[in-house]
């Protein structure tokens, strides 16, 4: 493709900053299978393989709903499915793994949010997240190692994103994990009719709390489902789902780039996680761009394109 026609195409679904290599939805999930696909099994999830189900309520704070101009926070509460995971497609990941996930679904398909456990992502465009994949495929059976180190040096928002989660502990439970929305979504003021930009975050009320080095080294590969049934059986897990409004010069569009200072922030409801669900939500999607009326969705060049990836990959699960 001539280089000044890669200019011209939207850049949510091309980059075109290697030239000749176009990362588009299709090649992305292909990149996710040739990481982390099974030839034995076509059907296999591909990333956030390993996890398991909740069920619990959301009940939106009564001075969101007077803020913000979204009807469905005019509710009492709001039934939610939940999915927490582990990042990658081994399906046996061990649990003291950094990367999490939390995935929800408020009423039917209402609101959906995919979550991690970082406020940043490791790329900022298409060509970012489809080289970060590349290097890491094994080229006759070997992962280059050097290349990965080499790369992420050379690239700022994979050095950036490795130097933030050299500093995240391995949290001992789901109760104790922030999950951040990464992305910057869009919320309706009642007030103004303005959009206003802000990140969202699951908050855990009993706090954030890490696994020590001597605790890590006598804990096990899989505790969190065990850990969840156990504190279920007893009392709710409980978030507060906050938003962070951006300021004035804060980067909107750009995932890797962390917020600094101080920021506005509106509490949004509070989610109560109350049942464990085992494993049938697995093999569903949950795609963020489900939203609201009053919320409207990032405009930075991954967000569709996550989506347009979750379709393709959830289609050959089936």
């Amino acid at each position: 493709m001539h280089r000044l026609g890669c200019a011209l195409l939207p850049l949510v679904l091309f980059s075109c900053a290697h030239a000749g290599q176009i990362y588009n939805a299709q090649k992305i999930a292909d990149l996710f299978y040739k990481l982390n696909g099974d030839a034995k099994n076509p059907h296999k999830k591909i990333n956030h393989t390993k996890g398991f189900c909740a069920l619990g309520v959301f009940i939106p704070d009564e001075k969101a709903s007077a803020r913000l101009d979204i009807p469905l926070l005019d509710k009492a509460s709001i039934p939610t499915e939940v999915r927490y995971s582990l990042s990658g497609g081994n399906l046996h990941a061990s649990d003291k793994s950094k990367g999490r996930g939390m995935a929800l679904r408020m009423g039917k398909d209402d609101w959906v949010m995919v979550m991690t456990n970082a406020p940043i992502n490791f790329a900022k465009n298409p060509e970012e997240f489809g080289r970060y994949l590349e290097i890491r495929i094994p080229k006759n059976g070997h992962v280059d190692q050097e290349k990965i180190k080499r790369t992420t040096q050379e690239v700022a928002s994979f050095r950036n994103f490795a130097h933030y989660m050299q500093g995240v502990g391995v949290t001992d439970s789901v109760a104790h994990t922030r999950y951040y929305s990464t992305h910057t979504f869009y919320f309706k003021d009642k007030q103004t009719q303005r959009f206003l930009p802000a990140r969202f975050s699951f908050v855990p009320v009993a706090g954030v709390h890490d696994l020590t080095h001597a605790e890590l080294k006598r804990t096990g590969n899989d505790f969190l489902e065990r850990d969840f049934k156990d504190r279920v059986a007893k009392a709710p897990i409980v978030y507060n789902m906050v938003l962070e409004l951006a300021n004035k010069n804060d980067p909107t569009n750009d995932t890797t780039k962390l917020w600094h200072g101080k920021h506005e922030e509106i509490k949004v409801g509070q989610l109560r996680v109350q049942t464990y669900k085992g494993h049938g939500c697995n093999g569903e999607v949950f795609m963020p761009s489900m939203l609201p009326s009053g919320v409207e969705p990032p405009k930075d060049p991954l967000f569709e394109l996550r989506n347009e990836v979750y379709s393709i990959t959830f289609s050959k699960r089936q």
